[in-house]
């Protein structure tokens, strides 16, 4: 399918977006006063000519002789986080047209750029985003940033305008602080996951499994171990992802905007190298779509270990979000199949039970279990501590020890798993 066709295709969808905003009374109008024109063309005196836009909806009022209210709509479908020049330059095109009520609406398949966010937030737009009429959400709603609180026109229908005093309107603005009050407790209400979903252990290990068929379909089937120069050069054939060297003070991070794994050099060539990456990239692959500034994210405190349940607890955003990554990076750089089939041949060779690994307090059994997670570590080429995060996602530790938790082995071993 050619770009034309995959946009006209999506500027039907967002046809059917907007009929189920207006069927819902999301913009405030009732259905019967507006009027959609797709493809409508509005002169502008500046450039002498008409602008094209993907979609209109002008508004009616009962007996009005023109439009008092006009939505101007883009439609755009892309494969990455829309750049803040596509909000800038739609906003130019409405301001073209040079009606002063005209209202900017943006809708997406992908998630805007912070600063393109930013942009459509101090400029009042609506934002939404979504697929299709059953599988859509709004990110901002329309605003208007002249007056404090939206004005309800319950009153509009006086004919002497004159007759409407000051208590009239003391009570009007009384009335729009109540329902202005309970609209925002519900935006807030129903966005507190900014848009992460919960996704489950299979999921993401499914996930994680799309992803090294990719690179290299025997990595499944056999116990390869992924080195990082293959990983690198993986991510930037097919994600056009560069992985760049840092002397920050993080680990790793991935920056949507400019499309890049930032790598601490003191981890290069160290077993935390692969993991870090692995990452960074499972938050490019789950969580292109999140709706969560770096402010906002950073405001979250780290996830704490529950010792007494061996998992972390999951609290807030950011613990979903990094439990996430931790856990597709675990299954992404230490595949389940291959790890079985590695655990069991080193079982097999120092003379130990297949299976689970049973740890107590016994220094034999400590120096067994020290000697299957060194090897694991060794053989795929990370540290200790993601080996012990994997027995442990995959329930095969029997641990008996009286003196030690798994949260207590892994804080032994703690490598800078959790970044």
């Amino acid at each position: 399918m050619n770009t034309k066709k995959i946009g006209d295709e999506f500027e039907s969808r967002g046809l059917e977006i907007i009929n189920r905003v207006i069927q819902e009374e999301q913009l405030g109008h009732t259905a019967k006063f507006l009027k959609i024109i797709p493809q409508a063309p509005y002169y502008s005196q500046s450039r002498k000519k008409n602008v094209i836009f993907d979609l209109v909806i002008e508004v009616w009022p009962p007996a009005a002789t023109r439009y008092t209210v006009i939505y101007i709509i883009e439609c755009k479908n892309y494969q990455k986080r829309v750049p803040v020049e596509k909000i800038k330059s739609f906003l130019f095109d409405v301001n073209e047209i040079g009606f002063a009520n005209a209202k900017g609406i943006f809708i997406s398949n992908s998630p805007l750029q912070e600063a393109a966010y930013n942009l459509a937030d101090s400029k009042g737009m609506m934002v939404i985003e979504g697929e299709s009429a059953e599988n859509y959400k709004i990110v901002l709603y329309k605003t208007n940033r002249n007056i404090s609180l939206p004005q309800i026109p319950f009153i509009n229908e006086t004919v002497n305008t004159d007759l409407i005093d000051s208590g009239v309107h003391l009570i009007e603005k009384l009335v729009d602080q109540k329902i202005l009050g309970a609209l925002q407790e519900n935006i807030s209400a129903s966005n507190v996951s900014y848009g992460i979903d919960r996704l489950s252990k299979e999921i993401i290990e499914q996930t994680a499994n799309a992803e090294l068929n990719k690179m290299n379909p025997q990595i499944l089937l056999q116990a390869y171990h992924i080195s990082p120069k293959s990983f690198s050069e993986f991510i930037l054939r097919n994600y056009g992802i560069e992985i760049i060297n840092t002397n920050s003070e993080l680990l790793g991070s991935y920056d949507f905007d400019s499309n890049t794994i930032s790598i601490n050099k003191d981890i290069i060539n160290t077993p935390r190298e692969l993991f870090v990456m692995a990452h960074e990239f499972g938050h490019f692959i789950l969580h292109q779509r999140l709706h969560i500034g770096q402010q906002t994210y950073d405001r979250f405190n780290d996830s704490e270990y529950d010792f007494s349940t061996d998992r972390h607890k999951l609290n807030n955003a950011r613990h979903w979000i990094e439990w996430q990554a931790n856990y597709f990076a675990s299954c992404f750089i230490l595949p389940t199949v291959p790890f079985f089939v590695k655990l069991k041949l080193i079982q097999q060779n120092i003379g130990k039970s297949i299976g689970r690994i049973y740890v107590d307090d016994e220094y034999q059994n400590q120096r067994d279990f020290n000697d299957i997670v060194s090897k694991l570590a060794y053989r795929f080429s990370v540290s200790k501590t993601t080996v012990i995060y994997k027995l442990n996602e995959l329930d095969l530790i029997n641990n008996h020890s009286r003196m030690k938790t798994i949260g207590a082995l892994i804080a032994e071993y703690r490598e800078g798993l959790f970044t």
